[in-house]
């Protein structure tokens, strides 16, 4: 368990250095960033992809005072992009992405306008109009700083349970052999930084209801359930967990013991943090229903009863553990960590299965252009716990050297993959052939260094 062997002045200054590491990669994280925004882009603009419509709320609600997203797509999207001359029932051009991700961007969003408007008081010709390097970069750093804030979170909650090496060592690995890294650095605008951190916010609410099982402790788990929703609805799979950690954990008599209280708190503590969006969408669309997920405009966009969930994992089309093994590692460790906490364990892969289904069953189930499994960065706290379970295990066996060996080799494949994803050397949206996916990797230097020539 945590400090085992050590004094308590001891454990406290380990534990201050491993802070300390933590904060140094964020860092690193962040000058590299800073050091990528003046590179040329295709666009012209930090923002991109997915990202173009949920930054868009932000200067419609909070320049423009509107839901009509008309002028930030002119500004933000290609002439030929369809979503300029999409035009909802109302009569504006909606925006069908949610708005979580802008509502939590917004005071470094504020923080830029602020800039920006000080700046031209003293003269300067920076438009106000919540577009360019300033407004697009500070609110972005703020993306990647709810991405080290969930990557902290669940450090510090897994320290409780494991070894505080294990744990640390487990979110440096997921952090940099998985796929946090490139949508922490390489495209922080798209929704993944800040569902990851209401994943981790959610999760932390749940230890808490879990330990005191108070009314008021889910009413606040079922808000940070809400604002999961509001960030990515689909996350919606992981509201399972607590009541399936509850089940598990307890006598089912004592389990059922103001069981359906508190699922009401729950309930509408995640329904009223979710309303905005469900409000905002009527708005735009006249019926609620017209917004969905469900359908698309040739159909529905869910197959039900054939997902597929081997592809998601295995394809060489963005498979989970096909482009990041380390989440194998993750999701195998689970089992160690069901040794510790049972219900707990089986919590967290009963969400993770009901998101590999989900995703498996959905028409693009690829995920679009991607690096690797992008959507399950949500599932961060279930890997965390994983990894940290079999780090700790592998440890007592006398095998943590050889294991962070292997850590150190898939971080090392991972950056030779961002290389390979980011310079177009690999398709961002087809399966990868064998010798793309493997042999390319090791003749990338060599490729780089004729292109140089």
């Amino acid at each position: 368990m945590a400090g085992a062997g050590l004094s308590r002045s001891d454990a406290l200054k380990a534990e201050r250095r491993r802070e300390q590491g933590l904060l140094l990669l964020f860092a690193l994280c962040v000058l590299t960033f800073i050091a990528s925004i003046p590179l040329p882009r295709a666009d012209g603009h930090l923002i991109g992809s997915d990202g173009a419509f949920y930054y868009a709320y932000l200067p419609s609600l909070l320049l423009d005072g509107d839901l009509d997203f008309r002028n930030q797509y002119e500004r933000s999207l290609p002439p030929d992009h369809p979503a300029r001359s999409r035009v909802s029932p109302t009569g504006m051009v909606p925006n069908p992405y949610p708005m979580g991700p802008a509502l939590l961007w917004s005071p470094f969003f504020l923080i830029a306008h602020g800039l920006t408007q000080a700046l031209r008081a003293g003269g300067t010709s920076l438009p106000a109009d919540g577009y360019g390097p300033l407004y697009e970069g500070v609110t972005l750093l703020g993306s990647m700083l709810y991405g080290f804030m969930a990557l902290w979170m669940l450090y510090r909650l897994a320290a409780r349970w494991f070894d505080p090496s294990a744990a640390w060592a487990a979110v440096v690995l997921l952090w940099f052999a998985g796929n946090a890294v490139y949508y922490m650095v390489a495209e922080p605008s798209m929704a993944h930084m800040t569902a990851m951190f209401a994943a981790a916010l959610f999760f932390r609410c749940w230890l808490i209801a879990r330990a005191r099982d108070r009314g008021g402790d889910w009413l606040g788990l079922g808000a940070a359930g809400g604002l999961m929703l509001l960030v990515r609805p689909a996350d919606a799979v992981f509201l399972i967990g607590p009541f399936v950690d509850r089940l598990l954990g307890r006598p089912l008599r004592e389990a059922l013991r103001g069981l359906p209280a508190r699922a009401l708190a729950f309930a509408g503590a995640a329904i009223l943090v979710f309303l905005p969006q469900a409000l905002a969408w009527e708005w735009m669309y006249e019926d609620l229903r017209r917004s969905s997920y469900l359908y698309g405009a040739t159909g529905p966009l869910f197959r039900w009863t054939a997902p597929r969930m081997l592809e998601v994992l295995f394809s060489s089309w963005h498979g989970l553990f096909t482009w990041h093994p380390i989440y194998a590692f993750a999701v195998l460790g689970l089992a160690w960590a069901a040794r510790r906490d049972r219900p707990l364990a089986l919590a967290l892969a009963a969400g993770f299965l009901a998101q590999v289904y989900l995703i498996g069953a959905w028409r693009d189930w690829a995920q679009g252009d991607a690096f690797g499994g992008r959507m399950f960065l949500s599932a961060m706290p279930a890997f965390v716990f994983g990894l940290s379970a079999l780090l700790e295990a592998l440890r007592d066996r006398g095998w943590l050297r050889p294991a962070l060996a292997v850590g150190l080799l898939l971080v090392l494949w991972n950056g030779l993959f961002m290389v390979q994803y980011r310079l177009g050397f690999i398709p961002m949206s087809a399966p990868l052939t064998f010798r793309q996916l493997v042999i390319e990797k090791f003749l990338l230097p060599l490729e780089l260094l004729r292109r140089m020539r």
